[in-house]
């Protein structure tokens, strides 16, 4: 949403909603004149606490932008170096584990052979 449209339809809703009581209930007109001004100057009030708002939250956001700019460069690089670190740690692991897998596999063709062959009879 757009803080353009945001403030005019705030500002739009505040008067017609002002001009609306003012013209509904029965007054004089300088009581009329008193809440007309006092009306005008709770808008203008609401009117410069949406801008310093605004402007608070569009100065927000930017930090928050640079600092993502500054920040995931750095995260990106040091997962590659901690992916790359955990997988030259696991390499002696993984042929340890093959090495094994093997001396199964060797152990289990030892045995095959040395047990009877119950086919042939």
């Amino acid at each position: 949403m757009n803080a353009k449209s945001l403030l005019v339809g705030l500002i739009t809703g505040t008067a017609a909603g002002a001009a609306a009581t003012l013209f509904s209930t029965p007054v004089s007109g300088q009581e009329a004149r008193e809440k007309v001004k006092l009306a005008q100057t709770s808008v203008k009030s609401s009117t410069k606490m949406i801008k310093t708002d605004a402007k608070q939250l569009k100065e927000a956001v930017t930090r928050l932008k640079e600092a993502a700019k500054e920040t995931l460069p750095e995260v990106k690089d040091s997962l590659k170096v901690s992916a790359g670190m955990w997988k030259e740690s696991t390499k002696p692991n993984i042929e340890h584990l093959k090495n094994d897998v093997k001396d199964i596999q060797d152990n289990i063709q030892d045995l095959q052979k040395s047990l009877p062959n119950k086919g042939k009879k």
